[in-house]
């Protein structure tokens, strides 16, 4: 009979019949509370339809079958999707004590514990990953917006330099070198990175974003004329507003000041800067979409 029930209520789910399913599966549960194939099943239903117990019925399969691995998984979801990452993360551990090995589980914990603040830990269990997995590309990218945002520079440019070792054409990452390099004041290897990136953009009308970090790096090293011929290169491919007021610019550094408006050293500086945030923020959510 308790086989039939589980049966009868999986094969509503395969149907699609989620509410059945779910209004089947609580109904046994209610004489056989322990029946882990019946709590995972009415997990799996909560989830589908959107209900707030899947927590309180995975809390329930752990305590029955504390080594279940896949189950604690389970419970760190429906806790994400419950707000409650505190339970998240104490779940994500068991499944890394449960599984030393599973490097996406260390990856969601640290994420985990890195969104409750701790940011030191988060750092540390990501390099756990990447010293096991050296070409872990999402252990990498997240090690190296931590340590960017934490204001480590120098590390967030090691973490990008090796992406771009396992993938030399990672545009997120060329990215992410020519700011952080800009930042340190590395102004080379900040229009080197610009120069990869030229080419490793190939998203239509992109290729201006690249020549912009290449005409600012230029300009912070006075390079006035090799800032011309740049700008003067990008009015080819982009002739809205940005780069010719970038143009007019240096044309009175080079020329020296005509009767045509140009914007300030300031100005210029603040309108690249805000591009090139716009085109960062574009290749984030292109990521995250996957």
């Amino acid at each position: 009979m308790a086989d039939d029930t589980y049966q009868q209520a999986q094969a509503a789910f395969d149907a699609g019949n989620v509410e059945q399913a779910y209004a089947r599966a609580m109904q046994a549960l209610a004489a056989r509370p322990q029946d882990v194939p019946l709590l995972k099943l009415a997990a799996r239903c909560s989830v589908e339809l959107g209900k707030d117990d899947a927590a309180s019925l995975l809390r329930r399969v752990v305590t029955v079958q504390p080594a279940d691995a896949d189950a604690w998984r389970d419970l760190a979801a429906a806790a994400v999707d419950a707000g409650d990452l505190p339970e998240a993360a104490r779940a994500l551990r068991e499944v890394v004590r449960l599984r030393p090995d599973d490097t996406a589980a260390l990856v969601d914990l640290a994420h985990t514990i890195y969104a409750q603040g701790q940011v030191d830990e988060a750092i540390s269990v990501l390099a756990q990953v990447v010293g096991r997995e050296p070409g872990n590309l999402a252990a990498l990218r997240s090690l190296a917006e931590m340590h960017r945002k934490s204001g480590d520079l120098q590390a967030a440019a090691r973490m990008a330099t090796q992406i771009t070792e396992w993938r030399h054409d990672d545009v997120l990452a060329l990215i992410d070198l020519a700011e952080i390099n800009l930042a340190l004041g590395n102004i080379q290897e900040a229009v080197a990175a610009n120069a990869r990136l030229r080419i490793a953009d190939t998203e239509p009308g992109h290729d201006v974003y690249a020549y912009h970090g290449m005409i600012l790096g230029e300009m912070l090293r006075e390079r006035w004329r090799q800032a011309l011929d740049l700008a003067i290169d990008a009015t080819r491919i982009d002739r809205y507003d940005l780069t010719t007021q970038v143009l007019a610019f240096i044309v009175g550094r080079v020329f020296g000041q005509s009767e045509r408006t140009a914007p300030t050293w300031e100005e210029v500086q603040a309108a690249l800067a805000e591009e090139a945030a716009d085109h960062r923020r574009l290749h984030v959510e292109a990521l995250t979409a996957w």
